[in-house]
């Protein structure tokens, strides 16, 4: 049995902070300063690396799901194979609330974000993914889903890596590859998803395809608004 974290998003009710009106570009204009981008896929996919070098690209901040799910793991020093009790993501959701309400209430709105995470195809995984989307507009920020798709054997052969135990990521590949083949994964919709192959494409060329789609729907840094 593999281990893959629990998502479980609180909805966040928000007002527009004082001093900080929501009158960004995107609003009415139809281009966007800032940009939320929600990598998705299968463990050992290359949500990480990829959305790392995208973070790059847009001067972004990357929100890997180990950044939320690691305080806790690593209090097991958990080596990605062992079981851990049941409840364990019981203890990852404050601190995932508490990061989206930081970047709700206080991280300035002149951020872009990349977060990654799994979302299995469950009756609650569109509520779960809509908290991000419904982050993002109400910062005023283009949002975007990113699908990975790799072959199977080539993810496997990623997930027995020294860094994934080093960021207590799940790191068994027989299972999984059992993961993989037995479950269903949500898919947003399809106007705001774009579906990206990892098998081959070197991660810097993927983040900049993804950029490219950002470009397309909008997505215009300050430092590019202000040049004109």
């Amino acid at each position: 049995m593999v281990e893959v974290a629990q998502t479980e998003y609180v909805v966040i009710y928000s007002h527009c902070r004082d001093g900080e009106g929501t009158d960004l570009a995107g609003s009415t204009s139809g281009m966007f300063a800032t940009c939320v981008v929600f990598m998705l896929g299968y463990p050992g996919m290359g949500k990480r690396t990829v959305g790392g070098h995208l973070a790059k690209l847009i001067d972004g901040v990357l929100v890997d799901n180990a950044l939320i799910n690691r305080p806790v793991l690593e209090l097991f020093r958990w080596d990605g194979v062992s079981p851990l009790p049941p409840s364990v993501w019981e203890y990852v959701a404050p601190i995932r609330h508490a990061v989206f309400r930081t970047i709700e209430e206080l991280a300035p709105l002149s951020n872009s974000y990349v977060f990654t995470n799994v979302i299995e195809d469950t009756p609650t995984a569109a509520d779960e993914y809509d908290v991000l989307r419904a982050l993002a507009h109400r910062r005023g920020s283009l949002f975007l889903s990113v699908m990975l798709t790799c072959d199977l054997d080539i993810q496997v052969s990623r997930i027995d890596n020294p860094d994934r135990v080093a960021l207590r990521k799940g790191s068994d590949p027989e299972g999984y590859r059992g993961y993989t083949l037995a479950t269903s994964l949500y898919q947003p919709p399809l106007t705001e998803v774009i579906y990206i192959d990892t098998s081959e494409t070197p991660p810097a060329e993927n983040a900049r395809l993804i950029l490219n789609a950002l470009r397309d729907r909008g997505f215009v840094p300050d430092a590019e608004l202000g040049s004109d």
